[in-house]
């Protein structure tokens, strides 16, 4: 079963708000903070190598906010035609030479350090061993999804969603089920709560990661920091901590593969390997939003409406 792309140079860092048309940018944007992986050797025997935990950076289960680089939503503008990601930091085992080369060694990870503590890759008994309480609060009591009432464009509905959405395609594609046309700029720079709100963080049972999502300058989330924030989020390359880890076994992997076999429309797309959204394991359309624990809020996905 072949594995997902590992480019031999680090991906640079990407901003948070990839795939976003030119005129929601910010000109004085900061730059991100790249992160380096461990080199690996090309040669050796195929051999399980287990990295040690290391005693610094976060701690378990504890994910800084994933925007950290704020832009001003100067204008809607028009929705981009064509959006480029950056390669995938997996890539695919390279392949013997000849009968007398040796497989590079496969490296395995313990458990991600960014995931979320209480996060499971398998659903049911299987995975109950690794369940674990969540520590993260929203910011403020007044920012907790129970003091918040959301838009009717994200209030959850597995029948009828009020947004038809594919999470794996940019926000340019989604449809509002009572619009009879495309949405536009003043439906897209609406607020998601009443009242307004600058944060949110959103998990879902498949994703290990939260999403924070954040309002731009002091001002409140409208529907387009909302969709464009999420989609960046679920578009990021995963690591390859990530996807060989003691948490992932073979047929985990499998299913991972499949996803992103599944998502990818052409050679360009497969070249860019498994993002987070992959981890969504099919049910890749957008049901909404319901309250979650701590204050937060669920993010609710679903199999494709026939």
């Amino acid at each position: 079963m072949p594995g997902p792309h590992f480019p031999r140079q680090q991906a640079p860092a990407e901003t948070h708000y990839q795939g976003r048309p030119a005129a929601l940018r910010r000109t004085n944007s900061h730059s991100g903070h790249e992160q380096k992986e461990a080199p690996h050797s090309r040669h050796g025997p195929a051999t399980l190598v287990r990295r040690p935990r290391s005693s610094h950076g976060q701690q378990a289960g504890e994910l800084s906010p994933l925007f950290d680089n704020p832009e001003t939503i100067r204008d809607l503008g028009a929705y981009p035609t064509n959006l480029h990601t950056p390669s995938s930091t997996l890539s695919y085992p390279a392949p013997a030479a000849g009968r007398g080369s040796q497989p590079r060694p496969m490296m395995y990870n313990d458990r991600p350090s960014n995931w979320r503590r209480d996060f499971r890759f398998k659903s049911g008994l299987a995975g109950v061993f690794h369940i674990k309480s969540s520590q993260t609060h929203p910011q403020s009591d007044w920012a907790s999804s129970s003091k918040l009432m959301l838009h009717r464009y994200l209030q959850h509905d597995k029948v009828y969603p009020p947004t038809i959405y594919d999470l794996r395609r940019n926000p340019q594609t989604l449809v509002f089920r009572t619009l009879n046309r495309r949405p536009d700029q003043r439906d897209m720079m609406q607020t998601v709560t009443e009242p307004s709100t600058p944060w949110m963080r959103i998990y879902n049972s498949r994703i290990p990661w939260y999403i924070d999502i954040v309002a731009q300058d002091g001002g409140y989330i409208t529907l387009a920091d909302f969709f464009y924030q999420l989609f960046a989020a679920l578009q990021k390359p995963i690591h390859q901590s990530d996807y060989y880890n003691d948490d992932l076994d073979e047929h985990d992997r499998h299913a991972l593969n499949q996803a992103y076999l599944s998502r990818c429309r052409d050679e360009g797309e497969r070249l860019g390997g498994v993002r987070r959204v992959d981890f969504l394991r099919g049910k890749v359309f957008f049901e909404g939003l319901s309250r979650g624990k701590n204050g937060m809020w669920r993010l609710r996905t679903g199999m494709e409406k026939l």
